[in-house]
This record gives structure tokens, C-alpha cells and sequence, in this order.
């Protein structure tokens, strides 16, 4: 049973460890608001975007759908689709969190993104003994919060920056995935599997791939490694 001291620590070093994911979310959040601003988005609503969905790759897609009128279903099928990788995310938390109760579990799930997941596990294989349900609050409420403000704010100052790309913020979220694949990269194989993929990437995506380049590289890349590590046990 942790103590009220313990809990407010461990939430403290959940809101520390957030730090590269909030440095990343202010210029893409940025970003997101100031092309929501040029389809006529308000700030509030921007700020319920960001709440209830908390996808960023799923709301830059949405709003570039509802740009070109693209219809609800279209968009409600396509985010889904983007999204699905998140069930797989919140599996593999389900080994570390096996007693607690279901309210819990789906607030957890809810605040999964690429960034949170890739924090959090690496503090779970590498620091198990800070990783916990209150660790888990404070990266993902300060990963969230951070992510519907900068949104909000990039709507309010939409009109004074009618050209994001200009000052490089379209390259906020591959530099945050960059750093983030970083971190997790703790020898030859890992770095092997990255190189393979990023050149899969660009390969498919040259040959006309463009929507699904990265997502079949990762995965040709993944089971070629592991199949060669099979065959030379």
C-alpha cells in the first residue's frame, strides 16, 4: 500500500518523465490548431477535439477529411483504423497491472498514445520499481493537458501564423518520434530493425505506398530480424 508521500512521488516522476512528450506537443499541437483555425474551428471547440478524441494523428486526418468534406462515416472509419494500434498498446500493460479494477484500466487506455506508450514501457522494463498506477497519472495528465492547450492556443494565434510550415513546426512529430525510437534503441538489433524499416519506408513510399508505407515496413522489418535471430539460435 503506497503512502500518500510515495503516491505523490510517483506522480511527480510521471510528470518529469512527460517532459520530451510536452516539448514535443507544443509545436504539433501548434500546428493542429492553426490548420483547425483555417477551417473554422473555435478555441472551445478545438479544446473538446482534443479531449475527447486525444489522437494527434487521427485529428490532423480528421480535420484535413473535414477540409475536403469528406463525410462523418468517412472519418469515424479512417481515425478508427489509424487508432487500432492502441489496442495493442493497452495489452501489453495488462501484465503490470493485473489487480487493479476496470474504471481504472479503461481511464489508462484512454490516455495511450504513441508518445505515453513509448515512456511508459521503457520505464517499465528499465525502472520497474517507480512504475505504477500514480507514475502512470502524472505522464499521462501532463501529456494530455499539455496537448489540449497547445491545440486551443494554436486556434487562438491561427490568424497571426497563416503559414506554419514556414517556421518548420510540420516537422515537430517526426523529430518527437525520432527522439522517442531513440530512447528505446538498447542494442545492434533494435538499431538494425530501424534502419531496415526507415529504408523500407522510403521505398514503398516511392513506389506509391504512400498511406501505409510505414506500417508494412515496421512489420517486414520486425519479422525478417526475428526470423533471422530463428534461424541462427
Amino acid at each position: 500500500m503506497q503512502t500518500s508521500s510515495s503516491k505523490f512521488n510517483s506522480l511527480l516522476n510521471g510528470a518529469k518523465d512527460s517532459l520530451p512528450i510536452v516539448l514535443g506537443y507544443i509545436p504539433i499541437g501548434l500546428t493542429l490548431g492553426i490548420m483547425a483555425k483555417n477551417i473554422g474551428f473555435t478555441t472551445w471547440l478545438m479544446g473538446l477535439m482534443s479531449t475527447i478524441v486525444y489522437a494527434g494523428s487521427s485529428q490532423f486526418i480528421a480535420i484535413d477529411m473535414i477540409n475536403n468534406q469528406m463525410s462523418m462515416a468517412a472519418i469515424i472509419v479512417t481515425t478508427f483504423f489509424v487508432n487500432f494500434r492502441h489496442f495493442l498498446m493497452s495489452s501489453a500493460y495488462s501484465p503490470h497491472f493485473r489487480e487493479e479494477q476496470l474504471p481504472f484500466l479503461a481511464i489508462l487506455s484512454f490516455g495511450i498514445t504513441d508518445e505515453s506508450f513509448s515512456i511508459g514501457m521503457n520505464t517499465a522494463q528499465n525502472t520497474p520499481e517507480k512504475f505504477n498506477r500514480w507514475y502512470m497519472i502524472g505522464l499521462h495528465t501532463t501529456s494530455q493537458l499539455t496537448w489540449i492547450l497547445s491545440t486551443m492556443l494554436g486556434v487562438l494565434i491561427g490568424d497571426f501564423v497563416p503559414n506554419y510550415e514556414k517556421f518548420g513546426l510540420n516537422f515537430a512529430l517526426p523529430a518527437m518520434f525520432i527522439g522517442l525510437i531513440a530512447l528505446l534503441i538498447k542494442n545492434n538489433t533494435g538499431l538494425l530493425i530501424c534502419f531496415v524499416a526507415g529504408t523500407l519506408s522510403v521505398i514503398l513510399l516511392q513506389l506509391g505506398l504512400s498511406n501505409w508505407n510505414v506500417i508494412v515496413a515496421s512489420l517486414i522489418a520486425c519479422i525478417a530480424i526475428v526470423g533471422i535471430k530463428y534461424v541462427h539460435k
